[in-house]
């Protein structure tokens, strides 16, 4: 019943904004996606910018998790083959770039004031309800 009611919660937040919530929240939605850290504790009554601050801090960690996922993986194959290892490095760059397109969606997105989750990662933001 634990999962039950927290699904409950999750499918009610409403993600629907009005023009005003969007208007008033620009600023910071859009500062969100610079550094999430000042609309967090700057912004908490404006809903769009706490979407948009949201959206930017789920992106964060899955790169950081990313970047760590990928130093660890160069440093134990780099124990057994530095070939290799350089070959991962070189090749790492790929989730940089992928990261760096969602951080223009993001941004863009928060300077037109849309209100679509970010591709492929935004959802886990909504599910994890990261900023209460």
């Amino acid at each position: 019943t634990h999962k039950l009611n927290r699904r409950n919660k999750m499918s009610e937040r409403n993600l629907q904004f009005t023009p005003e919530e969007i208007e008033s929240g620009k600023t910071m939605g859009i500062l969100a996606w610079i550094i999430f850290l000042i609309p967090l504790f700057a912004a908490r009554d404006q809903r769009y910018a706490m979407f948009q601050t949201e959206q930017a801090i789920i992106l964060a960690i899955v790169g950081f998790v990313v970047y760590l996922g990928i130093w660890i993986l160069t440093f134990i194959v780099g124990q057994i083959s530095s070939g290799i290892a350089c070959l991962i490095s070189v090749l790492s760059f790929l989730p940089w770039v992928l990261y760096l397109v969602l951080w223009i969606i993001g941004l863009l997105g928060a300077i037109q004031g849309k209100t679509k989750p970010l591709p492929v990662i935004g959802q886990y933001g909504e599910k994890l309800n990261l900023v209460k």
